[in-house]
């Protein structure tokens, strides 16, 4: 053992600033996960215009219960069978006629997406979290057009 303070207290110096510097590499920074936050929620908010999506937002908002109808939104891994909150932390991604929530709720619009070549692959319903689904087939899809999410011309 090291016998001197001194020496002591460098070392345990030194182990915690290669401990910090080493859990600093695997964070991400701040202003790059609010970036990647901000593109999801573009992403949600142009998928909220597509047919589907937009039916059911309408649906729930016609019955009066809330104002914007409360969206949950789910990345779908099939080879791995399982779902995965689309958003990591709060988000205040919302428009006129519904908000994002990351708390489950008795009734919401759940949209499942799924990753494809170029872009997503989406399913939005009216569910609750009781009912959550790995089986539903896509609505369509969105790609990345500069800097807007468009349409997929794929057949589903």
């Amino acid at each position: 053992m090291v016998g001197t303070p001194g020496i002591r207290w460098a070392l345990a110096v030194a182990a915690l600033g290669l401990v910090g510097t080493v859990g600093c590499v695997h964070t991400v920074p701040y202003a790059e996960r609010v970036e990647a936050e901000d593109e999801k929620c573009t992403l949600v908010q142009a998928l909220m215009r597509q047919p589907g999506p937009a039916r059911a937002i309408q649906e729930f908002v016609a019955e009066g219960k809330e104002a914007k109808a409360p969206v949950v939104v789910y990345m779908r891994h099939p080879e791995e069978a399982s779902l995965e909150r689309f958003f990591t932390g709060d988000t205040q991604c919302a428009d006129a006629s519904f908000k994002v929530v990351q708390e489950n709720v008795v009734d919401a619009v759940v949209v499942y997406l799924q990753a494809v070549q170029g872009g997503y692959a989406y399913d939005a319903q009216r569910s609750s979290p009781e009912h959550l689904s790995m089986d539903s087939r896509p609505q369509g899809t969105v790609r990345r057009d500069g800097a807007v999410w468009v349409a997929g011309a794929d057949a589903i």
